[in-house]
């Protein structure tokens, strides 16, 4: 590469320029064997780079959209300052510009990009203990511990790098709740878990890569319900889980690598007594190390 007054010229052997960029105001070439520019770069007007068919390689302009068709007619690249569209132009067979790969488009108007990381190192605990007595309608009571929790909801476009991890002693939960005397219903409820990621989008892609690892010493629920004289229902639930991942979406094009690692011992411990009942006792119990779900609609 040679540096001039009027420009910069690169030769190959046969000392025909590579390309020549000009620093005054006229159109730059570089001529290739057949003596047609390669490259024509002009800073005012359009910029053309016409090939053996005479069509243009490459066309940049100033303030419209710029495109290069190929022999079919179709544009191989289409670059405009003034809009932020993805490289590849709609109908050119990719769908609204989603990379097929699960990497990140090069850019669309309407994209939300999230990333998120979340490092819990610590104990993360909750008791509850409730007693109702002489109630006229339902008695509800709840028990929740996570270490690290994440949401989004998007209706864009939407690129998700989710990485939590939790460590630490312990992580649990403990309900103990005494009914008595309820013309409604009794509703016990107690959920554990290390790591939980949940997205819902409405998009057209969606793409996401996550990463959950549970370290902890021990992920755990107990529930303790003792229930009598209730009109209606008794509903009794605990669960604990390593690591959650669930996603929601309509998008036409879909990418999802999730990454779950469980090194923790998970207990769930659910007792139950129910006397005088009107309706119907549901009890569960459940111990999960990894658990994803993912609706593509």
């Amino acid at each position: 590469m040679a540096a001039y007054a009027d420009g910069l010229t690169s030769t190959h052997a046969n000392g025909l320029p590579v390309m020549q960029v000009g620093g005054g105001s006229g159109p730059n070439t570089s001529p290739n064997v057949q003596g047609l520019p390669v490259m024509q770069v002009s800073r005012t007007g359009p910029n053309t780079s016409p090939n053996v068919q005479g069509l243009p390689v490459m066309e940049v302009g100033p303030s419209g959209p710029n495109t290069s068709p190929n022999a079919a007619g179709l544009p191989v690249m289409t670059v405009a300052p003034t809009q932020t569209a993805a490289n590849t132009p709609a109908g050119s067979g990719d769908t609204a510009g989603a990379p097929a790969d699960g990497g990140a488009p090069n850019g669309n108007v309407s994209e939300s990009d999230i990333v998120n990381k979340q490092i819990n190192l610590d104990s993360v605990w909750t008791n509850t203990n409730a007693e109702a007595d002489n109630v006229n309608g339902d008695v509800n009571g709840s028990a929740t511990a996570v270490a690290n929790a994440f949401q989004a909801v998007t209706m864009n476009n939407t690129l998700v790098k989710n990485d939590q991890y939790a460590s630490g002693a312990a992580v649990g939960a403990d309900l103990n709740a005494q009914a008595t005397n309820v013309n409604g219903s009794v509703n016990m409820g107690t959920q554990v878990a290390c790591n939980t990621a949940d997205i819902s989008t409405d998009p057209a892609y969606t793409v996401v890569n996550s990463k959950q690892q549970c370290a902890v010493g021990d992920p755990s629920q107990a529930t303790n319900v003792f229930a009598a004289q209730v009109q209606n229902d008794v509903n009794v639930q605990g669960s604990v889980a390593g690591n959650v991942y669930t996603e929601d979406t309509n998008a036409k094009y879909n990418y999802v690598n999730t990454k779950q690692l469980n090194q923790s011992s998970t207990n769930s411990t659910t007792n139950v007594q129910a006397y005088n009942v009107g309706g119907t006792v549901n009890v569960s119990s459940s111990a999960v190390g990894n658990t994803a779900q993912v609706v593509h609609y």
